[in-house]
Parts: structure tokens; sequence; C-alpha cells
């Protein structure tokens, strides 16, 4: 699962255009690396080289200024996520409580309605008990 996460992760960091940038100036640096080594010196390289670390060393913070940006977003939007779901589970509660009222309540009803039918029923077993006692 965390996997996955950090692949979807990775897969929208490498949708962003800025980040596009970042790799393709990577990859033309290699590219002019490997075009030049064929004619270049020892001290060329050397430079061409603390160049290049420079320009790298700047697109890493650069990136890691993208990326602590991204999981900033990332969190506050989860933030975000887990107060909607306090909140629809609070309404949700509610709303259970009130269903819950209102079916206590008809079922109020119901037993009330049966109360007062069983007093009828003692009323007319009453009179075959006086009839048992004449006898």
């Amino acid at each position: 699962m965390a996997l996955k996460k950090i692949q979807d992760l990775i897969e929208k960091l490498s949708k962003d255009p800025k980040v596009k940038m970042v790799i393709s100036e990577v990859q033309s640096a290699t590219k002019d690396i490997q075009s030049k080594m064929q004619h270049m010196t020892k001290e060329d390289a050397v430079k061409t080289y603390k160049t290049l670390v420079k320009k790298v060393a700047a697109k890493e913070g650069q990136l890691q200024k993208e990326a602590k940006a991204f999981i900033v977003k990332l969190k506050k939007s989860a933030v975000d996520v887990e107060k909607n779901l306090n909140t629809y589970k609070k309404k949700a509660q509610a709303e259970r409580s009130k269903l819950e009222k209102v079916l206590k309540a008809k079922a109020g009803i119901k037993t009330k309605a049966t109360a007062k039918a069983k007093p009828a029923a003692k009323k007319a077993t009453a009179p075959k008990k006086k009839s048992a006692a004449k006898k």
C-alpha cells in the first residue's frame, strides 16, 4: 500500500513541468559531456565537471523545495479531508440519533395502542370471573 502511494507521488512529481525541466537539463548536460569528451583536455573536463556540479546542486535545491512544497500541500489536503470526514461523521451520528428517536417514538405509539387494548380485553374477561364466582 505504501509502495503504491510512493509510486503515485513519484508519478505526480514527474508530471510537474519544473521537474521535467530539471530532467531535460540534466540529460542535455550529459549529451554535451559525451559529445565533448573526445575533444576535451583534462583542465576542460575539470572545469566542466565543476560547472555541472554547481548546476546539479542548484537544481537539487530547487527540486527539494518543490518536493517540500508538494508535501506541505499534500499534508494540508490530508488535514482538510480528515476534518471533512469528522464533520460528515458528526452529521451522520446526528441523523442516526434523530432516526432512532423517531423509531422509538413510533415504537412507543405502538406499545401505547397495545396497552390500551389490554385493559379492554381485561374488561371482557372480568364478567366471566363474576359469573364463575356466582356459581
